[in-house]
């Protein structure tokens, strides 16, 4: 069978369950006040004691005004995050834009920030680990 994007949506979607979907449980991620910062993003995180990650963005109207531009950020970290997944199981993680994405290179500085940002987050997921045990 050939593979193409039509077929493949249901191996490339990040299920309900692997997504922060009620208030509440955004709520709870923003008040735990573990935060990591870069330039366009802030990752807040918080250990969610399950075998996987879950992921919740906050994409603001008053920061990005262009829906296809909030759409596409969301797109790209929504990818490098199901990517990245397997070394932050365990976490909950809510990404949230802090500044306006310079469009004219085309999104590229957004994908090597979110991969530092996970990557902050795994390192404090194995202190938190090495802690608990």
């Amino acid at each position: 069978m050939l593979l193409t994007i039509k077929t493949l949506p249901a191996l490339r979607k990040l299920t309900r369950s692997q997504r922060l979907q009620q208030a509440e449980e955004f709520r709870s991620v923003l008040q735990n006040r573990v935060t990591f910062t870069g330039n366009y993003l802030r990752l807040h995180i918080k250990p969610n004691h399950s075998d996987f990650a879950r992921l919740g963005l906050i994409v603001a109207k008053r920061i990005e005004h262009k829906a296809v531009r909030r759409n596409r950020i969301k797109r790209i970290v929504r990818e490098t995050f199901r990517l990245q997944q397997q070394t932050i199981s365990g976490l909950d993680c809510v990404i949230q834009l802090r500044n306006p994405v310079d469009t004219s290179t085309n999104y590229v500085s957004l994908r090597p920030e979110a991969l530092m940002l996970l990557a902050r987050a795994e390192g404090y997921l194995q202190k938190y680990a090495a802690i608990t045990d």
